[in-house]
């Protein structure tokens, strides 16, 4: 008796099968992401851009220039509480320590100036000059 031969049939294909595979891959893929494009778009709930005001309205200046009024409102207080909370922050402070940087050309003053200066300020608070050169 003959036996078979037990070895596996080899994995190999031709060309055109191989190619074939390839075509049908993309086509699949490419219908799958069309598909999945066409869900976002339908599921995506469009928004309605407000129309405005119509120009023969009664009121319209009233009307647009009542929120106007509003933001200037807020601004201003948002600038008055900064200015109180630096206010209170200087009148709570026991020293306060400008730093001037002399390597600023605006910053560089003539020697009787900084003298002038410096006399103003000892009239006015107390003040106390000092140099650092290091």
């Amino acid at each position: 008796m003959v036996k078979k031969s037990m070895k596996t049939k080899t994995k190999r294909i031709s060309l055109k099968k191989k190619y074939m595979v390839i075509k049908k891959v993309k086509e699949h893929n490419r219908k799958k992401a069309k598909k999945v494009k066409k869900f976002r778009l339908s599921g995506k709930k469009k928004v309605e851009k407000d129309p405005g005001i119509p120009n023969d309205w009664p009121l319209k200046e009233h009307e647009v220039k009542a929120p106007e009024a509003g933001r200037v409102e807020v601004i201003e207080e948002l600038k008055r509480k900064k200015v109180e909370c630096k206010e209170r922050v200087i009148e709570v402070s026991d020293v306060l320590l400008e730093v001037v940087d002399a390597r600023d050309p605006l910053d560089l003053v003539l020697q009787e100036s900084v003298e002038k200066w410096l006399k103003y300020l000892i009239e006015e608070l107390l003040t106390v000059a000092f140099k650092c050169n290091t």
